[in-house]
């Protein structure tokens, strides 16, 4: 088994660390930028879910708009941010449709309205539900999200993925080189019958599985290829952890190994590319 390293990580502690556990699903709260107005506007939702994990990034930017209350053209521009993210997200149209309704009437109370006539907050509400649409609806064009052998995404799901977190970086102005990477299984199994092939990316696949439920996001981009993508900081520990998982895997005895870490680049589509090793980015 072979460990090739990329660039250092990001290290712990670095600009926005707060928000990155955030990004990929865990449960430490960004900083706010409009603390007030996202606390009411979470109890006027009536939204079921804590705090902490409905106040996400797009949430954040939305009342931060609203709050500044000076951009009609920001403020949508949030709004539809924030319902696409809700829709990647998986959250329902009758949960968007609440949040944005309740933020409507927090922001135009009693008929006042702090953009003199530039924004129409029915046309509002409808814009963000259209965004949610479009979303969900190319969700639902990739139904086959999921690979069935491994149980982990797909390719058309990481790269919609990786375009997600590039967005959020820029949302957040962190790069998103020095915030997220990703630990790349590699697997050569060509000497293999084609059954022992498909018990080895298995065996593989349950033990990333196994490893990384702090959410991270898991796919199987190609037959003989795994990535992991997570916050930059954890991944040289996490690239010591999965040699060890992997180390005297039955499944894997005839099986050449590498476990590599690579950086997310400037670009998403050049960030795919590279971790879906389909023309590698140096």
């Amino acid at each position: 088994m072979h460990e090739t390293d990329g660039p250092d990580p990001a290290p712990r502690g670095s600009e926005g660390s707060a928000r990155l556990l955030m990004l990929v699903g865990r449960s430490a709260p960004p900083h706010r930028l409009a603390d007030e107005l996202l606390r009411r506007w979470h109890a006027a939702s009536g939204s079921p879910l804590p705090f902490a994990e409905w106040a996400d990034p797009s949430t954040d930017a939305l009342a931060g708009a609203f709050d500044a209350a000076t951009d009609p053209d920001e403020v949508e521009r949030a709004v539809v941010a924030f319902a696409r993210a809700r829709a990647g997200a998986d959250h329902d149209i009758e949960s968007v449709a609440a949040d944005l309704v309740a933020l409507v009437r927090l922001a135009w109370p009693s008929g006042h309205d702090v953009w003199h006539g530039a924004i129409d907050p029915v046309g509002l509400v409808a814009r963000g539900l259209s965004a949610w649409a479009t979303v969900h609806a190319t969700a639902a064009r990739s139904a086959g999200c999921i690979d069935p052998t491994t149980g982990l995404a797909t390719a058309d799901y990481l790269r919609e993925r990786i375009r997600e977190l590039h967005g959020q970086c820029d949302a957040l102005a962190i790069s998103p080189a020095a915030t997220f990477a990703a630990l790349v299984v590699q697997l050569d199994t060509a000497r293999l019958a084609p059954p022992d092939r498909v018990g080895a990316r298995v065996a593989v696949a349950r033990r990333l599985s196994a490893r990384f439920r702090a959410g991270e996001t898991l796919a199987a981009p190609r037959p003989d290829r795994m990535v992991v993508v997570m916050p930059g900081y954890g991944l040289h520990r996490a690239v010591r952890e999965v040699r060890d998982d992997l180390a005297g895997v039955g499944e894997l005895d005839r099986v050449e190994v590498t476990v590599s870490r690579l950086p997310f680049e400037a670009d998403p589509d050049a960030t795919f590319r590279s971790l879906a090793g389909t023309g590698e980015v140096s």
